[in-house]
C-alpha cells in the first residue's frame, strides 16, 4: 500500500457566485469552463425552471471540502438575444401587477398585491402577494391568469419583511431600505437590541416600513453590549441604579457618558428615612423656643412628587432623589 504525502494539494473545484436578485442570497454554480465576467448574466436551472442570474462572483477555485454538496453546472452565457428578452418581458410586469390586482378585486380575495416578476424567457410569471390569512382557494384565482397571460403563473406568498424588500422604498433615515440595497439574510431582532442601546420603546420610532422592528438595530447591538459590560466592570457595579444596588445605571456610548450614581438605599422599597453624613438617622426637629420654624428631615410624599415632576419638567438629566431638598445644579 503506497503512502499518501500529507503535504499533497487538496481537491479544489471550480465556482462562481450569482444572485437572481439585487440583495437575494448568494448561490453558487460549476461555471464549466465558461469565461464569466462580473455583472454578466448565467443561465442556470432552479426548482422553478431555466432563470437568468447575474454573477458577483467571478470564477474561481474552492476546497472540495468547504462545499456541502456538488455544484449544479451552468446552463450557458446569457446572449444578446436573452438580455433584449429579459428587458422586454421585465417592462410587461407593472402591466401585470395591474391585471393582478384588478383579478383579485373581481373574485374577492383578502389579499394585496406585491409584485410580478417573469423568468427571463417568459414562460413563467410569480406572482408575489401578501395576506394574513391562513387558508384560502386560489384554484379559480390561477386558472384565470393563466388564460389571461397564456403562460405559467406561480403564486407566491411573503411576509411583511419580504414584502418590503421586493418593493423596497426609503427608510426613516433618508436612505434606500437596507434589505433591499445589501442585507442578503433577514436576521431576527428582537426587543431587547433596542433596550441595550438606550433607545425610545416607542413603535413609531424603532419600527421601519414593514411595520417590524428596524433591521439596523443589529448593527451596533454587539458593541453596545460589549461596551457596556466593560464600563460596569471598571466601576464594580451591575444592575439597576434606582435600587441602590449598584454605581452606573446605563450606558450611552454617543455620549461618552454613564448614568448619574446615587445613593444607597434610594427605590421604591426604600422607606428608611436619609441618613445624615455622620451615618446617623436624620429626625424630625423639634420646633425652637424663639419660635421659629423647625427644620424638617424628609419631604412628605406630595411634596415629593412635586419636586420630582418640576425636576423631570426641566430636563435634568442626573438621578435625583425625591428625598433631596432640591435637584442637583449643572
Amino acid at each position: 500500500m503506497s503512502a499518501v504525502s500529507i503535504d499533497a494539494p487538496a481537491a479544489t473545484v471550480a465556482l462562481i457566485g450569482v444572485r437572481f436578485r439585487r440583495a437575494g442570497r448568494l448561490y453558487y454554480f460549476d461555471p464549466l469552463t465558461i469565461p464569466f465576467r462580473l455583472n454578466e448574466y448565467a443561465i442556470v436551472e432552479t426548482p422553478r425552471g431555466l432563470a437568468a442570474a447575474r454573477v458577483v462572483i467571478e470564477p474561481m477555485r474552492v476546497a472540495s471540502a468547504d462545499l456541502h454538496g456538488p455544484l449544479k453546472p451552468v446552463i450557458r452565457k446569457a446572449s444578446s438575444d436573452d438580455l433584449v428578452q429579459m428587458a422586454a418581458f421585465h417592462d410587461q410586469e407593472p402591466a401585470a401587477e395591474r391585471v393582478f390586482a384588478e383579478k383579485i378585486r373581481a373574485f374577492q380575495l383578502p389579499i394585496q398585491p406585491v409584485k410580478a416578476e417573469y423568468n427571463f424567457d417568459g414562460t413563467t410569471l410569480t406572482l408575489h402577494f401578501a395576506t394574513t390569512h391562513a387558508q384560502l382557494d386560489f384554484t379559480a384565482l390561477v386558472t384565470d391568469l393563466a388564460t389571461t397571460f397564456r403562460t405559467r403563473v406561480e403564486l407566491r406568498q411573503v411576509g411583511p419583511r419580504e414584502r418590503a424588500r421586493i418593493r423596497t422604498g426609503m427608510g426613516r433615515c433618508g436612505r434606500e431600505l437596507c434589505c433591499a440595497t445589501f442585507l442578503t439574510e433577514l436576521d431576527t431582532v428582537t426587543l431587547r437590541m433596542a433596550k441595550d442601546q438606550n433607545l425610545p420603546l416607542n413603535p413609531n420610532k424603532i419600527s421601519g416600513v414593514c411595520g417590524r422592528l428596524l433591521c439596523c438595530l443589529q448593527y451596533e447591538h454587539e458593541g453596545y453590549v460589549a461596551d457596556k459590560m466593560a464600563r460596569e466592570g471598571e466601576l464594580g457595579g451591575g444592575g439597576c441604579a434606582t435600587s441602590g444596588k449598584c454605581e452606573s445605571c446605563g450606558v450611552h456610548d454617543l455620549k461618552a457618558a454613564l448614568g448619574q450614581p446615587v445613593a444607597p438605599g434610594y427605590g421604591p422599597a426604600a422607606d428608611a428615612p436619609p441618613t445624615s453624613p455622620s451615618g446617623e438617622e436624620a429626625s424630625t426637629a423639634a420646633p425652637a423656643d424663639d419660635g421659629s420654624p423647625a427644620s424638617v428631615g424628609s419631604p412628605g410624599p406630595a411634596q415629593s412628587r412635586r419636586r420630582w415632576r418640576r425636576h423631570r419638567r426641566r430636563g435634568h438629566g442626573q438621578v435625583w432623589s425625591p428625598r433631596q431638598s432640591s435637584p442637583p445644579q449643572g
